[in-house]
């Protein structure tokens, strides 16, 4: 063992952490021991074999990873198999001291790390988790009786006081060295379908993308955030889940940026900062009260009973329910494998406030198809539309998507990007295209139910029903006086 240091051979997992700056696992790894083996698992390995948004954001990660390691003078080791077997069998064949990860907070893969844990423990091996994906944990901001908080706002206001305390970017972890390749390790180029996998300008440096936000979008922020149609927001989300940045990186980047930014800028800066608040708000809701993962936040709302209506279902995936918003949102999550903050929520509280179906259906397709899909914020931001979360938006509060695209996309420019069919839709009739005559249809090349499906229900109808579930859980969606049932 070289002096000085605690281990003489270190595993870093480096789970939803693939970047070789500023991760908390493998800078303590570089410090504590003499050899370093970075090491991921991919579960099912023929997931490559399907070329998604999401597969081809990962594989390009992957990459950049495997290429600043050999930088480094390591290497990714590649694993195929489930992680509770993988890690301590890697762990036994090198002989490591150690394993080392970054912490992760949902409950099942607290119960894997339990698993690891003691399998490591029977062979002589120690675990280790490091913060990494958040700065402050829910044990670090609590109430003044020590509760966790239920409620953003004064969540916010603690954070807030707490920021000069937030932990800064690890230094770069300079060389390493690790042990040379053993049976039962593999390359990303010996992973099915890998090598075939594209590259894409989702898969960018993400030190690039950050870059470019501080310079182009960071000031403009609060004044673009909310318009589908423009490049608004900073498309770091996807860095953030993967772990191709860290969010103390970001944070302290911003932080820097706001010292030397005048009022105007500051307002935009404090405006992108409550969203880093509220993902850090949604990670200790899920320490503290894991049940959300299974039911409503509020179990009252846990007694709605929903519809279960699969054409509805699917027309609401498919981008094909009327709603030109709903549809363009839909349309860009599946070319995209992302889609606009403003229009989740238009499109969240459409399947749920008036297709009324479960708003779960909703998260678990986001978690399959977003490359951003973070399982905390994903529950929160479905929760807190559905009216079944914390300070949730009021259960009553369901939103019209034609007023939601007339205000925030006024001209139909996020439309007709994603709906060829509305290309020559006048604006004034790009967010109710049913309400053109015959000869407006006729001149825009779109007959509706032919071209463009007619909606799939009444918004008005749909919102009446919205407020009889809500006030009455435990009604069954069509059996209100006067309504079909379905």
């Amino acid at each position: 063992m070289p002096a000085g240091r605690t281990y003489r051979r270190v595993i870093v997992w480096m789970r939803r952490s693939l970047r070789t700056g500023d991760n908390a696992a493998l800078w303590h790894a570089a410090q504590d021991a003499g050899e370093v083996l970075p090491v991921v698992c991919l579960r099912d390995e023929s997931r490559y074999r399907v070329i998604s948004p999401r597969r081809i954001f990962v594989a390009s990660a992957l990459r950049n990873l495997d290429r600043d390691l050999r930088a480094s003078g390591s290497r990714l080791a590649v694993r195929l198999g489930a992680p509770e077997k993988e890690i301590p069998a890697v762990a036994a064949q090198y002989g490591a001291d150690a394993v080392y990860a970054n912490e992760v907070y949902d409950p099942a893969a607290r119960a894997r790390d339990r698993k690891i844990a003691s399998a490591l423990r029977r062979g002589g091996a120690a675990w280790a988790v490091f913060k990494d994906a958040i700065l402050f944990d829910g044990t670090e901001i609590l109430t003044g009786s020590g509760t966790p908080y239920r409620v953003f706002t004064p969540y916010s206001n603690a954070w807030r006081e707490r920021a000069i305390d937030a932990p800064r970017p690890f230094p770069g972890v300079g060389r390493l060295s690790s042990p040379a390749p053993r049976p039962g390790e593999t390359t990303l180029d010996g992973v099915p379908g890998f090598s075939v996998m594209p590259v894409s300008r989702g898969g960018e440096r993400a030190e690039e993308r950050l870059k470019g936000f501080l310079r182009d979008g960071l000031m403009r922020y609060r004044g673009t955030r909310d318009t589908p149609g423009v490049d608004g927001t900073s498309r770091l989300s996807g860095h953030i889940a993967h772990g191709t940045l860290s969010v103390r990186t970001i944070f302290r980047a911003v932080m820097e940026e706001r010292e030397r930014a005048v009022r105007g800028g500051r307002e935009s800066i404090d405006v992108f900062v409550k969203e880093l608040i509220w993902r850090e708000f949604y990670y200790q809701i899920l320490s503290h009260f894991p049940h959300v993962l299974d039911g409503a936040f509020r179990p009252e709302f846990d007694a709605i009973v929903w519809s279960a209506n699969r054409r509805h279902f699917a027309a609401w995936c498919e981008g094909r329910t009327g709603y030109p918003i709903v549809d363009a949102g839909m349309r860009q999550l599946e070319q995209e494998g992302w889609m606009h903050n403003r229009v989740r929520m238009i499109v969240a509280s459409f399947l749920t406030k008036d297709l009324h179906l479960p708003w779960k259906w909703g998260e678990e397709f986001f978690m399959r198809h977003l490359v951003d899909a973070d399982i905390a914020s994903n529950n929160g931001g479905w929760q807190w539309t559905a009216g079944t979360g914390t300070d949730a938006s009021p259960w009553f509060r369901v939103f019209s998507p034609m007023l939601q695209g007339e205000k925030f996309d006024p001209r139909g420019e996020y439309v007709r990007r994603y709906v060829g069919e509305l290309t020559r839709v006048p604006e004034r009739r790009i967010h109710r295209p049913w309400e053109m005559s015959d000869a407006e249809q006729r001149l825009a090349g779109c007959m509706i139910g032919r071209d463009y499906p007619a909606p799939i229900v009444r918004h008005d109808e749909e919102r009446r029903v919205t407020l009889e579930l809500y006030k009455n859980p435990g009604h069954r969606p069509g059996d209100g006086p006067g309504r079909r049932k379905r």
